[in-house]
Parts: C-alpha cells; sequence; structure tokens
C-alpha cells in the first residue's frame, strides 16, 4: 500500500530526478505538478543554472579543477553536481515525501514511515553555488531513481553506474547534530563527495576582528560561515580581543572537541596558534590530532595561498572541508633572548635587510593593505641599503641546478595524506591514492628536540658564506611556503615536507635597474632564474647581524636584531592541502 501512495504521491509533485554517475549527481529532469507555467522551471532550475555556469567568470575557475570539477559539466542537456562541490547530503526537514507521510500516519507504523522515507530515494543536497560571483551553499531536493540508467552508460549500451551502499562504512564515531539520520544511499554520496577528506570535521574557527583592514569579522559571517555550518562540519568561533590572544587559545584549547583549528585571519594568526601549541604540556598529543588551516581573512594570506591554491576565503572555507590533511615542515628559531625557553615556530618565512624592514617597518600604513610592502621595498631599493652580517649554513642543494634536481625528486612525495582520515574508494582513482596509502607519521618527544642547540655553537659542518658578500646583503630571505603574499611567489621551489628550507639573497650592489627587474618577476617566481640572485636549499642556518637599528621579520611578527639560528623541523605540523600538495609555483617551467 505504501509503495502505491509514493508512486502516487511522485507523480503528483515537483521533483529533480538525479542519477547517480562517477563524477557526481546528474540532474536528470525536473517533473511538474499541475503547471507548465516556464517560471516556476526556471526557478526550479535555478541550481542547476548557477552550477554550470560556475565556471565562467573570476576565481570561480578555481572550480575547474579537481576536486571540484565535474567532467561531465553537460550530460545530453543535463546538468551535473561534481561530488567535490557537495558538502552535505541530509534526509532534511521539509522532505517533498512529508505532506504524503502526513496523509497516511493514520494508516501506517512510524516504522513503516521511516521505510518508506528511507526507501523513497528523496534528499537534500547541498553544494557550493555561484550566484553574482559569490560562492553560497545551496540546497536542492532530489528523487535519486536508480531505474534510469545514466547517460553515458546508456550511450555504452551498459547499466547505469551506481554506489554501492554496502561499501566500507564511514561514519564517524564522535556526535554532532549533522551525523543524525543518514541512510545507506546518504552515506554513499557522502563518501564519494569526501573522498580522501575528513568526512565530519570539529573546527574552531578563531577570527580577529582587526585583520583585513578591520573587515575579516564581517568576511568570515557573511562568505565563509554559511558554507560551514551547511556542511556536515561542526564548529565553534573565538573572536581574539588582544594581541597575542591566540597564543593563549591553542596552549588552552579542550583536544578532545576539535580536530581541527581555523585562523579567520591573515597569517599572524596560525604563527600565534603554532606557537601557543607547543607551550602546552602535551604539545605531542596537540600536534599529533590538530591541522592548523587558514580561511583568508587578513591582508597576508600566504598560508591559503600556498595551501588552498587561492585568497577567495568561500573557496578557502570549501578546501578546508574538503582538502587533506598532510603534515608540513616547519622552522624553529633560536636566539638569545628566548632561547632558555622555549624557540620559535615558524611556518612561514624568516627576513633580514630590505624585506624585513619593509614589512615591519610599514605598520603605520597597514590600511593601504599589500601595497603598503611595495612602497617600503622600492624606498629600501632605491636607497641601496646594505645589511651586513654573517651566515654560516648547512646546505642540502648549494646551487641552482642542485636545487632544481631536489625539486624533482620530492615534488611528487612531499605531502603525507594521513590514511586514517579519508574514506578511500576503490574505483575513481586520483592522483591521491598512492599518496594517501602513505603510513602518516606519529610525533613523538625527539621529533621537537633541536639537532643544532643555539647554545653549542655553530657545528663545524657548517659553511660561513663569503663576508664579501654577506656584508653587503640587501634581502635575506628563508621560507618553506612558495607565496609570501597573494601575488608573490618568493620561493617557488618550497616543497611541504622535503625536509629543506629555501634560503634567497641579494647583492646591494646590483644596479637598481637590475634589483627592479628581480622585484618585478617575482609574482611568477622567475626571479630564482636571475643571475644576480643566489638560491639555495638549507637545512639550517645561523645570522649575525653587524649594524644597529633593524630587525628580522618572521612570519610577518617584529623579531630582536640578535644572532639567529634557524632549523628545519620535519613534518611537524599538521595541516590541510587541497589535492595534498602546495599550489603549483611552476617552478621547473
Amino acid at each position: 500500500m505504501a509503495g502505491s501512495r509514493l508512486d502516487s504521491y511522485r507523480r503528483q509533485n515537483v521533483t529533480t530526478i538525479g542519477l547517480i554517475s562517477e563524477d557526481g549527481i546528474v540532474l536528470k529532469s525536473q517533473e511538474h505538478a499541475r503547471t507548465t507555467d516556464a517560471t516556476t522551471c526556471s526557478a526550479i532550475c535555478s541550481p542547476c543554472i548557477s552550477l554550470c555556469n560556475a565556471g565562467n567568470t573570476g576565481s570561480s575557475h578555481y572550480l575547474d579543477e579537481p576536486p571540484y570539477f565535474g567532467s561531465l559539466r553537460h550530460v545530453s542537456g543535463n546538468a551535473i553536481i561534481p561530488y567535490g562541490r557537495i558538502i552535505n547530503v541530509t534526509q532534511a526537514a521539509g522532505n517533498p515525501l512529508d505532506p504524503f507521510i502526513d496523509s497516511v500516519n493514520q494508516t501506517i507504523s512510524e516504522e513503516e514511515q521511516q521505510t518508506l522515507i528511507h526507501s523513497s530515494g528523496s534528499i537534500s543536497i547541498t553544494y557550493i553555488a555561484q550566484k553574482n560571483g559569490i560562492f553560497v551553499p545551496e540546497t536542492i531536493p532530489v528523487r535519486i531513481d536508480e531505474s534510469i540508467p545514466t547517460p553515458t552508460a546508456a550511450a555504452a549500451g551498459g547499466a547505469s553506474t551506481f554506489l554501492d551502499t554496502e561499501e566500507e562504512d564511514c561514519t564517524p564515531t564522535s556526535s554532532s547534530n549533522s551525523q543524525q539520520d543518514k541512510t545507506p544511499l546518504i552515506n554513499a554520496i557522502l563518501k564519494r563527495s569526501y573522498q580522501n577528506a575528513k568526512m565530519y570535521r570539529r573546527i574552531l574557527v578563531i577570527v580577529n576582528p582587526h585583520g583585513g583592514k578591520g573587515n575579516a569579522k564581517k568576511i568570515y559571517l557573511s562568505k565563509c560561515e554559511p558554507i560551514l555550518k551547511a556542511s556536515t562540519a561542526t564548529v565553534d568561533i573565538a573572536y581574539t580581543k588582544y594581541a597575542g590572544h591566540a597564543i593563549d587559545i591553542a596552549r588552552e584549547v579542550d583536544l578532545s572537541k576539535y580536530d581541527t583549528i581555523a585562523c579567520a585571519s591573515g597569517d599572524g594568526i596560525p604563527y600565534e596558534v603554532i606557537n601557543g601549541l607547543n607551550q602546552r604540556s602535551d604539545r605531542v598529543d596537540a600536534f599529533n590530532k590538530l591541522a592548523v588551516t587558514q580561511i583568508p581573512c587578513g591582508s597576508g594570506n600566504a598560508m591559503s595561498v600556498s595551501c588552498h591554491w587561492t585568497t577567495d576565503p568561500s573557496l578557502a572555507t570549501l578546501c578546508v572541508l574538503k582538502g587533506n590533511e598532510a603534515r608540513i615542515d616547519l622552522m624553529a628559531c633560536s636566539q638569545i633572548s628566548y632561547a632558555d625557553i622555549s624557540p620559535k615556530l615558524s611556518f612561514l618565512s624568516q627576513t633580514y635587510g630590505v624585506i624585513a624592514e619593509s614589512d615591519i617597518n610599514t605598520e603605520f600604513i597597514r590600511w593601504m593593505g599589500p601595497s603598503r610592502f611595495d612602497i617600503g621595498v622600492a624606498f629600501n631599493v632605491f636607497q641601496r641599503k646594505k645589511y651586513p652580517c654573517e651566515i654560516y649554513v648547512k646546505y642540502a642543494a648549494e646551487d641552482k641546478e642542485s636545487v632544481r634536481v631536489h625539486f624533482e625528486q620530492n615534488k611528487d612525495s612531499t605531502a603525507l595524506v594521513f590514511e586514517e582520515t579519508t574514506c578511500q574508494l576503490s574505483s575513481s582513482s586520483t592522483s591521491l591514492q598512492t599518496k594517501a596509502n602513505s603510513i602518516p607519521k606519529t610525533l613523538t618527544d625527539e621529533d621537537f628536540e633541536l639537532k643544532y642547540p643555539l647554545n653549542k655553537g655553530v657545528p663545524t659542518d657548517w659553511i660561513k658564506i663569503d663576508e664579501d658578500f654577506t656584508n653587503n646583503i640587501g634581502i635575506f630571505y628563508t621560507g618553506k611556503m612558495p607565496y609570501i603574499a597573494p601575488a608573490t611567489n618568493f620561493f617557488p621551489a618550497a616543497l611541504p615536507s622535503d625536509g629543506a628550507i629555501d634560503l634567497i639573497m641579494t647583492d646591494a650592489r646590483t644596479p637598481v635597474s637590475k634589483t627592479a627587474s628581480i622585484l618585478l618577476s617575482l609574482d611568477k617566481g622567475a626571479h630564482v632564474l636571475d643571475e644576480n640572485v643566489v638560491h639555495t636549499k638549507i637545512l639550517a642556518y645561523k645570522i649575525i647581524p653587524k649594524l644597529n637599528g633593524s630587525l628580522f621579520s618572521v612570519d610577518g611578527e617584529k623579531f630582536p636584531l640578535e644572532p639567529l639560528q634557524v632549523e628545519v623541523m620535519p613534518q611537524l605540523c599538521k595541516t590541510i592541502l587541497r589535492n595534498g600538495r602546495f599550489v603549483d609555483s611552476k617552478f621547473l617551467s
């Protein structure tokens, strides 16, 4: 009886028919009850239209690449929602079957009602669509009809390709509202949608209200929070109230409540979070459990550019949900003023000379945004200012050819993806499958121990760079991520976990015209090919300034002008990378 009533109800109500394919949910057609009104049709089909137009303009090209694209953009005139854009699937309130259930609830049992709902294939799919150039979550009711073959299968004369709802269960063990009432069909679609990603992420978002020229809170609430709330994730928010507050938050965070800290800010909050975790008595557990990532809401968003491949807050939020957990190297910085307490951890860079002064000494014009940095660099370059120092290094690759070889050898095996956080599929294999089969590293206390303590002096196997060069340093810059700013590809050979730090230096005696040419090529990373640029990879270094009145900049933070010793800390931090790797910096091209 229930089956015949369901068939009758389906024929009388408006429903989008969905077919399950390898690439996503094909929106086969629309059924329109008792009307042929074109406006009604357009309104119903608008989610499909916004989806299909998503790849046409602006930063939406981000969604045209793995894992967000679908090769079946239009299948015989139909639209497809790629699994990479699906963030939730539910048997939601307001289900198309609700009126039908209400009409028969006096004649069938509650158990029969649930059986009817679960067997109907009617679900709500929430995905990322583009509206007026903005990426937003959108939900569409879909009836999955397995009686109709997909166009690709039908054209080949074969059967429809459907999800096997008996595949390995990916249902989470922790509890959240988003995990209730998941049918086998829903679990199967979610499994595809979160392939190589953590399906039920528990996120603490730390918002710096003063970031992004005071717009960070507004950006997060309008462009990011709706996506997170519509997804399978659970989210809490903390707002920073003073300088260094994120250090305190990270030092005191309850590890049992979260697996991710997302910094809705510039690069300063990730730096504070990482160092706050390092101050914990249980820091090994903290770094083993928590992934630290960025949602770009500040003026400097290097972590997002390098890890999520975008500065768009909405798209970066999607990457937080769909990206791959991986371990990246950090750098431990030691100076006399704090070495006895603990080294400072750096995820991005350290710099001395033109870049450092251009960054820190332009804080008073932060309201200008990233352009303040360009002004500071130009001012110092035209002055041809020198920054004398002594530099000792432990080389990993001593010249540009060695750097190229190092990059070739490590570029495909640098992101250690965490197998236990992913839902692996036997079909639809991607380039990540090999990486996802790697054994994840579990940190121990030994991973936090310095190989080169500051109080031991400079090791005998370190090389002292020629003083004729170091007494005329213009730029001294070391880093672990390719981008230090949205349009500044300063370290194009940087890799997530190759166990090395990129070092770039210039001579202040270089003619201004050539220095200008170097700086103008930073957006593409071509400066490293210039004969006037020194580019190496190192394991550790020590720099001893010979002047007064300058400074070091570490991850954009001002550090004292005293000898600085730095070493790489392999795979110390868990973060989220799109497709398990840094953005393509075009280094080899």
